[in-house]
């Protein structure tokens, strides 16, 4: 890849994947954060910059589903220790859970059913323009959250649905509530 050198893109060196390093997502979370205020403050004239601009809100929305990373790894070694077949008690970790859920569903759904060509192989695509990866390995705990959440809510949710109430865009406490449960 070669070297950028609009002054503005210059920052992007520090972060671009190499053909035999692809930075870690905490990586990329420090330099967002080093680097966002000179990137905000700027004008966004230049073609250049726009795309630089592009490119920190991607890793804005990045950062945004790291900042909930600890609560979904939390979730997920929480639901290895539910007993799955005691209702009451799956009800609550999804209600626990609802909340941080729509990150990992934004994030699923981002990379995964919203837009094409984001996944490569087992990179994320961030930037194909400017050639920015990340290894999908790092947001396993995001996809196995999403893989056991998603199911469990779904199957809840339509066991409770009414005319009223319907899953899609209402939550699994009010259903709950509705139906004088809990």
């Amino acid at each position: 890849m070669t070297k950028v050198t609009n002054p503005y893109l210059k920052i992007l060196d520090e972060i671009t994947p190499t053909s035999n390093y692809i930075p870690k997502k905490q990586e990329y979370v420090v330099w967002y954060k080093s680097h966002y205020k000179t990137i905000a403050q700027q004008l966004h004239s230049d073609f250049c910059l726009q795309e630089l601009v592009w490119a920190f809100q991607e890793f804005k929305i990045l950062v945004s589903f790291l900042e909930h990373e600890q609560t979904i790894i939390e979730a997920n070694n929480r639901y290895k220790l539910l007993e799955k077949e005691n209702d009451e008690e799956v009800i609550e970790w999804l209600i626990e859970y609802e909340n941080v859920y729509e990150y990992a569903e934004h994030f699923y759904c981002k990379y995964f059913e919203w837009e094409e060509e984001k996944i490569e192989q087992d990179k994320i695509i961030v930037s194909k323009e400017l050639g920015i990866k990340i290894e999908l390995s790092d947001f396993k705990e995001f996809i196995a959250f999403e893989e056991t959440f998603n199911p469990l809510l779904n199957k809840y949710k339509n066991k409770f649905c009414t005319e009223e109430l319907q899953p899609f865009n209402t939550r699994l406490q009010t259903m709950l509530e509705y139906h004088n449960i809990k």
